[in-house]
């Protein structure tokens, strides 16, 4: 069984149903992905790694990984600070707009929480939002720990997926999103992320950026355009699927990075688990919410055999 672990922050998740009427889940882009991730490869072992409160909100996310399978042996808890909060509005065409209360996340304060344990696991995802919650001290000892993790020989996965009103300034997420990149084997750069970031245009700006960062598999996200990977040393392009009928994009990439993980642990070519990635993410636009219902992702999506 292979283990992945996970790191980052799960909120609340309150969206329009209609009128006045808001709909209460969880959700958090690295969630996201455990909680996919796990749908689509129900063998494997995912721990998520986060701390979160002591308040009734807290105990219900607990509650809610239990339910969807994701081991909590690395959730840890704060006495002072609770889980962080979001809304979100889609447009007619699935686009998101959303407003977060998050400063007194506990999610913050995780590398703090974390005691002094030996971690293993397989495999390590993580992202650039998991990175900006945290301060300084707390991205170094981030970063500690993947490198304890890559000597035991766990291998890390991880996606810039780029906010900025999270980081402090553009100069501290290129720096810090670089160091990430430096110690991947497996990344999903955003054709978005690095325009708005780097001011990269096309594929080839990124490949260059990323060139001298001896990431083993590249797997560049573009939209409509399709998924560029490069891998030893050779590139190709698969076509994603066309939806028609756009509900609600918010977890789009966290759904594909899910699924390409799934299928790559699962033994399947890069096409293969691309393919694969972009119509787990199909399916999951086509419904309203972050997390859709697990018995409308299995009518679309069979677990990974």
């Amino acid at each position: 069984m292979k283990r992945i672990i996970i790191f980052g922050e799960c909120m609340v998740e309150l969206r329009t149903q209609h009128g006045d009427t808001l709909a209460k889940s969880f959700a958090g882009d690295t969630y996201n992905t455990a909680v996919y991730f796990k749908r689509c490869l129900p063998v494997s072992s995912v721990s998520y790694l986060t701390a979160i409160g002591a308040d009734f909100l807290s105990d219900e996310l607990l509650l809610k990984m239990g339910e969807q399978e994701i081991n909590t042996d690395l959730v840890f808890r704060s006495n002072d600070l609770n889980l962080g909060l979001y809304m979100i509005r889609n447009d007619d065409h699935g686009e998101r707009t959303f407003g977060y209360w998050r400063s007194q996340s506990a999610a913050r304060q995780t590398m703090h929480l974390l005691p002094d344990m030996k971690i293993d696991g397989d495999w390590f995802y993580f992202s650039g939002i998991s990175i900006s919650i945290l301060d300084i001290e707390q991205r170094n000892m981030l970063f500690s720990l993947i490198e304890k993790l890559k000597k035991d020989g766990c291998r890390i996965a991880f996606d810039p997926n780029y906010r900025p009103l999270l980081w402090e300034n553009e100069e501290a997420a290129q720096e810090w999103i670089g160091k990430a990149y430096a110690c991947a084997d497996l990344a999903f750069p955003g054709g978005d992320d690095h325009l708005m970031l780097f001011g990269h245009t096309c594929a080839d700006d990124i490949f260059t950026y990323l060139a001298d960062k001896q990431i083993g598999e590249i797997v560049m996200k573009n939209g409509s355009v399709g998924v560029h990977i490069l891998t030893e040393g050779k590139q190709c392009i698969v076509p994603v699927e066309r939806v028609s009928a756009v509900v609600d994009t918010t977890a789009a990439g966290d759904a594909f990075n899910a699924g390409y993980m799934s299928a790559r642990l699962a033994g399947k070519s890069s096409v293969e688990s691309a393919s694969f990635g972009a119509k787990v993410a199909a399916t999951v636009i086509t419904y309203p919410g972050a997390i859709i219902s697990e018995s409308a992702f299995k009518s679309h999506i069979p677990p990974i055999q």
